[in-house]
């Protein structure tokens, strides 16, 4: 086997070299995406490694250092990782002033949006 073929990086270590544990709980979910993004762009399977993942040694996919964009993209495009947009402020309830007595409402100044 040629020394210089370079080693793939999985999920696992992608996620360490950006700060989180290799077990991170959401690592399996960006997995699927980067395996998707990398179906869309090169139509074809990524390739696979065998890594010791939770006491047993499994098939994982694994891509080359060329092929980093396509984790990049995930970490991306996965909700748990992109940042999170302002929340929009909440609106407050108009008040509508009202008397007692249904039959002799009057209407303020606000819109009404439903009869009384």
């Amino acid at each position: 086997m040629n020394a210089l073929v370079s080693r793939r990086i999985t999920v696992a270590e992608f996620l360490v070299t950006r700060g989180l544990p290799a077990d991170w709980r959401y690592g399996s979910p960006l997995g699927r995406i980067a395996a998707q993004i990398y179906r869309d762009t090169y139509r074809r399977e990524p390739s696979r490694a065998f890594r010791w993942i939770n006491g047993g040694v499994r098939r994982v996919m694994a891509y080359t250092p060329a092929e980093r964009h396509v984790l990049a993209q995930a970490w991306d495009r996965y909700p748990r990782t992109t940042p999170q947009a302002p929340a929009a402020p909440r609106r407050r309830p108009v008040h509508v002033p009202v008397s007692g007595d249904a039959m002799r409402w009057t209407p303020g100044d606000a819109p009404v949006r439903n009869h009384p």
